[in-house]
This record gives structure tokens, C-alpha cells and sequence, in this order.
């Protein structure tokens, strides 16, 4: 009897396990150049992108139509949404702190760290009552000493600021003595000094220009009325005048319905091609 020869099925299943082996093998090697065709077709056509984006001309930026300057006084006596939400505008704005107050020092730092300029609302005189702040406020009977010391605690106490700015003011900025002591400061300092024009009778413009202070003027006021449609009016006004002149300045408060305009008209306006920009580089 022949005995069984185990050779020729070992044959036979060696030679199906590498048939198998090439047919998974080229499966594999189909698959591979699958995927760098589909990558040279990426690159590819990243590259058309980009040579579409370059060769597509950028929108236009808006043409300038006028510099807005926009103060927003009386920070220091609150710490609230209200005052936070004024740290979330987009623009360039300048934040005026009364001394004295519990806030004045921390949202001045606040202020500062968020993008905003500061300065010092300084209580003065008015031609009625004045209020508030007797640790700071400017009479016109103190003597020389008592108004520089005044002003220079002001800017102790609010060390972020660079300016300055009056808070009331009616009788104080219109006279000599006082504003002349204020401007002797702000020359020692290197610093400025906005007029509120809280009286047509002011001469703090003027005396800042005789001393040398870098100054300028409020515009147009916003926010005398608490009245959104009337406040957005005012900023409509200012507006205005930027256009006009190419550079305005208006004075706001710390108000919730002032805020809500400006969350809603600044974005519109600088599409428009307004620029809203820090009070202290539109000084004379």
C-alpha cells in the first residue's frame, strides 16, 4: 500500500495563502495610491484657492468720514453691570473717575487693563450748590496751595489717568485763579485737560493754552436727558460734527440707557467709517 503523499496539498495551500496574500496586498497598494491621489488633489486645489484669494482684490476698507471722542463721566461710585458693560464697548474710549469715591482707584486700573483711557473728573465750584467729593472738590476762595494739593491727591488716588477733566464746574471754570492753579499742575505733569464746558463763561481752554497744556473741548453732550431716542439724537449731532470738522467730542455718563446706544450705534458707525478715538490724541 503507497503511503499518502503530504507534499503536493502543502503545495497547494501554500500557493492559495500567498495568492491571498497578493490579493490583499494589492487591495493595499490600491487603496495607498487612492489616498495620495486624493491628497495631490487637495494640495492642489488649496493651492487654486489661494491663488484665487491673492488674485481677488480685498474689500476696501470705508473711507475715514470723522474722528469721534467720546467721555464717558462719574466712574468711581459704581462697580455693577452697568459699569462692567462699558469695559466691553469696541472702541476707543475715555473713562473720566471722580476721586473719593470706593471704585475710583480699582476701575481706573479696570479701565486700563481692558484697552480704555482714563483721566480725572475733577469736582469744581459750581455758580449754584455744589455736591459732593469735599475732600476734592475746587473752590474759588481756597488758596494756591489747597487747589494744586487737591489736584495732585486727585491723581494719586486715580494714578492710571493722564488727563483731566471737570466735573460741574459752572463758577470754577470761569476763574482765573483756580483754573491757572489747576494748569500749573497739569504742566508739571505732562499732562491735559478737557473742558466740559459746563458755562459759557469757562476760560479753561484758553488758560490751558497760555500755560502750554496740551486741551480741547467738549462738543456736544449726550446724555442730559435719560432718554434713549434723545440721547441716540445727541449722538447723531455729534456725528455731525465730526464729519463736518473731522473731529468731535462729546461727554456721556455712566448710564444704563447710554450704554444700550452706544452698544447698538458704535459697531454701525465704524462701518460707516467713523473712528472712535482716544480724547488724548485730539488735543490742540
Amino acid at each position: 500500500m503507497k503511503k499518502f503523499d503530504l507534499r503536493t496539498p502543502i503545495i497547494y495551500v501554500l500557493i492559495f495563502i500567498i495568492m491571498v496574500l497578493l490579493i490583499v496586498l494589492k487591495q493595499q497598494d490600491d487603496q495607498n495610491k487612492e489616498l495620495a491621489l486624493k491628497e495631490k488633489i487637495g494640495k492642489l486645489e488649496t493651492k487654486e484657492k489661494e491663488r484665487q484669494d491673492k488674485v481677488l482684490p480685498e474689500a476696501p476698507a470705508p473711507t475715514l468720514r470723522g474722528k469721534i471722542g467720546i467721555i464717558i463721566d462719574d466712574f468711581g461710585y459704581r462697580n455693577d453691570e452697568i459699569s462692567d458693560g462699558f469695559l466691553n464697548l469696541d472702541a476707543k474710549l475715555t473713562y473720566a473717575i471722580i476721586p473719593g469715591h470706593t471704585h475710583s482707584t480699582s476701575f481706573g486700573e479696570k479701565a486700563v487693563a481692558a484697552g480704555y483711557e482714563v483721566i480725572v473728573h475733577m469736582p469744581m465750584e459750581n455758580t449754584g450748590r455744589t455736591y459732593g467729593e469735599e475732600e476734592f472738590v475746587l473752590m474759588t476762595y481756597m488758596d494756591n496751595e489747597t487747589i494744586e494739593r487737591r489736584v495732585k491727591n486727585a491723581f494719586l488716588q486715580i494714578p492710571t489717568a493722564i488727563g483731566l477733566n471737570n466735573h460741574q464746574g459752572s463758577k470754577a471754570s470761569a476763574d482765573q485763579h483756580v483754573m491757572s492753579n489747576i494748569a500749573r499742575v497739569l504742566k508739571e505733569k505732562k499732562l491735559f485737560f478737557i473742558d466740559s464746558r459746563t458755562t459759557g463763561e469757562t476760560i479753561a481752554e484758553t488758560t490751558m493754552e497760555v500755560f502750554g497744556v496740551p486741551t480741547a473741548r467738549r462738543n456736544v453732550f449726550l446724555d442730559n436727558e435719560d432718554d434713549e431716542e434723545k440721547i441716540l439724537k445727541q449722538l447723531m449731532e455729534l456725528v455731525e460734527r465730526a464729519e463736518k470738522s473731522g473731529a468731535a467730542i462729546g461727554i456721556g455718563h455712566v448710564k444704563l440707557k447710554t450704554l444700550h446706544v452706544l452698544e447698538e450705534e458704535i459697531p454701525k458707525l465704524q462701518k460707516k467709517g467713523f473712528v472712535f478715538e482716544f480724547v488724548s490724541n485730539m488735543l490742540h
